[in-house]
């Protein structure tokens, strides 16, 4: 119970800092540079946390090594992590990359989520653009079975 309050106070000091003060300038270069070493390691846990964080921040210096790594992992979780930070840093040379994976990635699993990534970006991309006029469920023509949904709807 005492190790649960300790950790209890280190953690809500450390989020009462961040709230109050944020990051600097400095300390997010810092951090950035930190997080774009551990991408480039042997490590793969390493690894795909970095590219996780670096993904969260939102980072236009790790799309290279994002890239790099999306087309070069060696597991799919690592692929997947780097197509998932490139699609929250929203590269245009990121998402090209992302869509290719869906195509041309041996893994099934990989293509699955870089489709969802893709689209993801994409509904978002047109966001602004879309106009939803109103409608009418008569005009639908919808059915099932035999069944018309503006039969309910009368």
């Amino acid at each position: 119970m005492k190790n649960f309050s300790k950790l209890f106070l280190i953690v809500l000091t450390f989020l009462f800092t961040t709230a109050n003060f944020g990051f600097t300038k400095e300390k997010y270069q810092q951090i950035e540079d930190n997080l774009i070493v551990g991408i480039n390691t042997d490590n793969r846990g390493l690894q795909i946390s970095c590219a996780f964080f670096l993904g969260e921040f939102k980072s236009e210096r790790a799309v290279i090594p994002l890239l790099r790594m999306l087309k070069s992992g060696i597991t799919e979780e690592e692929r997947i992590i780097a197509a998932l930070s490139l699609s929250k840093i929203k590269s245009e040379k990121g998402m090209f990359a992302v869509k290719q994976r869906i195509k041309y990635d041996e893994s099934e699993r990989v293509q699955k989520l870089c489709a969802k990534f893709y689209n993801c970006f994409l509904a978002n991309q047109k966001k602004s653009e879309i106009i939803v006029e109103p409608f009418e469920v008569v005009n639908l023509n919808l059915e099932y079975n035999g069944v018309k949904l503006a039969d309910f709807i009368k």
